[in-house]
């Protein structure tokens, strides 16, 4: 017994000169805990059993020298768990959440905010945090509690967790957020945000879901990165100031508003990548946006960009209500575009090998617009206005279901292969333009109206219409075929070279309008209805034909209607009036269609063909006889000068101005030729002192 008292005695001895030190520690503990509840407001003069802090003795025992080898070792390092607890830290610490809240108070760069710690649920409350900085880690179902209106800044924030629900919690995050588990949710009330501050990424792996009323941010100088197939929606609204990348075959998908705006805000859709929003979009203060090959972006909810630029290659596009302003947009390559309504005021709109659709009305104010290679359909009214101009060509197709152009605008269909079609009647008003060129085809299936000083500029042109009605306009047409059922013009000025216009029905031709047809044009009517205005047929190779019809009246010539030149007015049938008018070209009357063929009723020689061949001006051509045999020619022209002589006709004495004067007789042989040339209201007389005798041809022109 005395042996076993005495061992028992050593061991004792030995317990208290190893142990002092650990009750030594506990007492201090102790006294610190005591002395901190009963300064603590919130828990003086209560005891406080609200807290408890459980340490690892074996971690103590480690440090003090006592080992058990039958124990297992511990990493010797103090861990802390708090329930509901108060702690503060000012250096490299560890806050580990739990079921109940965990409060922190200060923030530094080396703070370490996990919230779940071993459990599948934490919350962490930052109310009265301060400081920046450290990382906050989410891998259960995580719970955020802040003051409204303050931010709390964090380095990084690592999601792993499957849910996430921010209160009244400004979170700004300066290094890295990062999601990689599936299905994770974000839910902010409306007083919270996740904001990206510059210099940070946001790495999204995989699918995930932002939910409530608050607000995701990424600001300028920031990076976030969808990939790995994820798809990303935000129900919360959405700012985009940053490089916003959507990659491998990757979805971004937005039912609240989107704004992408400012000069480091780019969008990127990548290859085979969707952007979906269903809500107002907005891209603005020199933003980018560009889609690729083979993504596909979805506006249902509207988009708007002012100032900025919309860049898309085979890219797929569906938008609701496009507006733009001060933008550069760019359909590349095999990109399809549709549209419920478009509205642009100024920019640039650029199409190539493209194709859009506009289901209603497209409006266009001070824009410019390149169409190539591509098919452009407006299925209700196309508004020009404000100087716009529009370019299509290299085998576009335009169409539209009116086209209505005013405020200088201008457009220009051009080459062989391109087309313009307007399904209801359409107008170019206002000091408007519309230009065709090149061998373009231009079909206005209901109608067109140029008027208020506008312009219809054709070259080379096709233009069909049903009815065409110039007022107080201007039409220039060269090289080209018109078609149409009705011609009118009023106050008008219509210029041809070279150019065949078909009338099926009625051409009107009134209020001083002047119609001109030069260069081989001819103009085919059916009807006509002509008064105070004036047709200048101005060669002999351009002509005005009125088919009509038999036994109807097919053309009346109201007061002041002249029709003057050195062409050609032909009738084939029907019957036609004269009221205070004026031919004053040649004049064909007959039922045979080759009758208009003729390139004068008093044919024009080449004159170079005949030998020999003399010109006069205001001279006296012989002093005696004057022959012309076979083969030779004499062009006299009346708009010379020679002298005046004095005739007496039918009783009234006239002096007339001589162009040049044959002294004698003049004999024109068969095969000669006699011309009168530049014939005009007032030509000067070839003066003949003798007889006139006429075997051969004699030529007015």
């Amino acid at each position: 017994i005395f042996f076993r008292a005495n061992i028992m005695y050593e061991r004792l001895q030995r317990f208290w000169k190893e142990a002092r030190p650990l009750l030594l520690v506990i007492l201090v503990v102790e006294a610190v805990a005591c002395l901190w509840f009963a300064l603590d407001d919130q828990h003086a003069p209560a005891a406080p059993d609200s807290s408890t802090i459980v340490t690892n003795l074996m971690d103590v025992f480690q440090h003090s020298g006592i080992e058990d080898a039958d124990e297992p070792q511990y990493d010797p390092k103090m861990w802390l768990q708090a329930n509901n607890s108060n702690l503060t830290f000012s250096g490299s610490q560890t806050v580990v959440g739990g079921v109940t809240t965990s409060t922190v108070t200060i923030i530094t760069s080396t703070t370490v905010i996990s919230i779940c710690g071993s459990t599948s649920s934490g919350a962490v409350d930052l109310s009265g945090a301060s400081g920046s900085g450290g990382t906050l880690d989410c891998s259960c179902s995580c719970d955020l509690t802040g003051t409204a209106g303050t931010t709390y800044s964090l380095s990084t924030y690592t999601n792993t967790g499957s849910n996430s629900v921010f209160t009244s919690t400004f979170l700004s995050i300066s290094t890295s957020f990062t999601n990689t588990v599936a299905n994770a949710v974000f839910n902010f009330d409306a007083t919270s945000a996740l904001s990206l501050a510059s210099g940070s990424t946001a790495s999204f792996t995989a699918s995930s879901s932002f939910t409530g009323a608050g607000v995701f941010e990424a600001l300028a100088g920031s990076t976030c990165t969808f990939s790995s197939s994820s798809t990303t929606t935000f129900a919360v609204a959405s700012t985009i100031a940053s490089t916003f990348s959507v990659t491998s075959s990757s979805v971004t998908s937005f039912s609240n508003t989107v704004s992408v705006s400012g000069s480091s805000a780019a969008v990127s859709i990548g290859s085979s990548c969707q952007f979906i929003s269903t809500s107002t979009t907005t891209i603005s203060s020199s933003a980018t946006f560009t889609a690729a090959a083979g993504s596909t972006c979805q506006f249902s909810g509207g988009l708007s960009c002012a100032s900025s630029s919309f860049t898309m290659t085979e890219t797929t596009v569906a938008i609701s209500t496009w507006t733009l302003s001060s933008s550069t947009i760019t359909m590349g390559s095999s990109s399809t575009v549709s549209v419920t309504s478009l509205s642009q005021s100024s920019g640039t709109f650029t199409a190539s090998s493209s194709t859009m659709t506009v289901t209603s009305t497209a409006t266009i104010s001070g824009a410019t617009w390149a169409v190539t290679s591509s098919t452009m359909t407006v299925q209700s009214t196309m508004y020009t206005s404000s100087s716009t101009q529009i370019s299509v060509t290299s085998g576009s197709t335009m169409t539209c279901q009116a086209l209505e152009m005013s405020s200088s605008s201008i457009m220009t269909i051009s080459d062989s292969s391109t087309t313009m079609n307007s399904n209801s009647r359409s107008r170019c008003r206002g000091k408007s333009k519309f230009r065709g060129r090149s061998g373009c085809n231009c079909n206005f299936n209901a109608g067109l109206d140029v008027d208020e000083d506008s312009e219809m500029d054709l070259q080379s042109t096709t233009l069909t219409s049903t009815s065409t009605v110039f007022s107080s306009s201007t039409a220039t047409l060269s090289s080209s075929t018109i078609t149409s059922q009705t011609l009118n013009g009023t106050n008008a000025s219509t210029t041809m070279s070279a150019t065949t216009i078909t009338v099926s029905s009625t051409f009107y031709s009134y209020s001083s309008s002047t119609t001109t047809l030069s260069g081989g044009s001819t103009l085919t009517v059916t009807q006509m209805q002509m008064s105070t205005s004036t047709i200048t047929i101005s060669d002999s190779s351009s002509t005005l034909a009125i088919e009509g019809a038999d036994n109807t009246a097919v053309a009346a010539f109201g007061t002041s209607s002249a029709i003057q030149g050195n062409g050609r007015l032909g009738f084939r049938r029907g019957r036609f009036t004269m009221t205070s008018s004026t031919f004053l070209v040649a004049l064909i009357l007959s039922s045979a269609s080759s009758a208009f063929g003729h390139q004068r009723s008093l044919l024009q020689t080449d004159l170079t063909t005949t030998s020999p061949a003399v010109s006069a001006c205001g001279s006296v051509v012989s002093g005696s006889s004057l022959t012309i045999a076979s083969g030779a020619s004499l062009d006299v022209d009346t708009s010379c000068t020679y002298g005046t002589e004095t005739w007496d006709i039918f009783g009234t004495s006239s002096t007339y101005t001589t162009s040049a004067l044959a002294n004698g007789n003049v004999d024109v042989q068969s095969g000669g030729l006699l011309v009168l040339s530049s014939i005009t209201g007032s030509p000067n007389a070839f003066s003949i002192n003798g007889t006139l005798t006429l075997s051969g041809s004699m030529e007015v022109i």
